[in-house]
């Protein structure tokens, strides 16, 4: 489990190279080890951010395994701002194993890579966006709320960067049941 995890400074040289190449550019998916746990969660984040866990204490109260590299089992998936392109192409391409996902301050629609099937995306979607962010309209929020039957959340006095303050929300959604007791 997570308890007696030690959480490491997330430097470049503990980061993989692995990265998912998308028709528009290049998404990071960068893994760093942290706590051993029952549920695989895999942060997606533009290609210009390191790997690093938002909120390290939320993440050590749960039985989960955070890193940014999918190893090919079942998995829940968050993309953070472009990073959400490489979340969405994870859980077309592998509707099987990634059954729940979450876009914090998605990207615009319309500029996704064509490689990306929306269509195919079967996981339980949370939208999350916060109220401040000058970056998504309205109209890109309920597009991707019904482009992705998700269930959306409006986060207040919330910005563009919302990742570490709605950190907590996120894992109830991706590793339900997994708090320590």
């Amino acid at each position: 489990g997570a308890s007696g995890a030690e959480y490491l400074p997330m430097k470049r040289s503990y980061a993989s190279a692995a990265t998912a190449k998308l028709t528009r550019g290049a998404y990071a998916v960068r893994a760093v080890g942290c706590a051993m746990g029952a549920r695989r969660i895999v942060l997606c984040l533009p290609a210009d951010r390191p790997f690093f866990d938002p909120m390290p204490d939320e993440t050590a109260k749960r039985d989960v395994e955070l890193a940014a590299e999918w190893d090919g089992t079942p998995a829940g998936v968050v993309g953070w701002a472009e990073g959400g392109w490489a979340a969405l192409t994870l859980a077309a391409k592998h509707k099987q194993l990634v059954d729940r996902l979450v876009l914090v301050s998605p990207p615009p629609p319309g500029t996704e890579p064509k490689s990306i099937d929306l269509d195919a995306i079967e996981a339980k979607t949370l939208l999350l966006c916060g109220m401040r962010d000058d970056a998504a309209s309205h109209a890109d929020r309920n597009w991707w709320r019904d482009r992705l039957n998700a269930r959306f959340e409006m986060v207040p006095n919330g910005g563009h960067d919302i990742l570490a303050q709605t950190w907590r929300r996120i894992l109830g959604h991706l590793a339900p049941h997994t708090l320590h007791k």
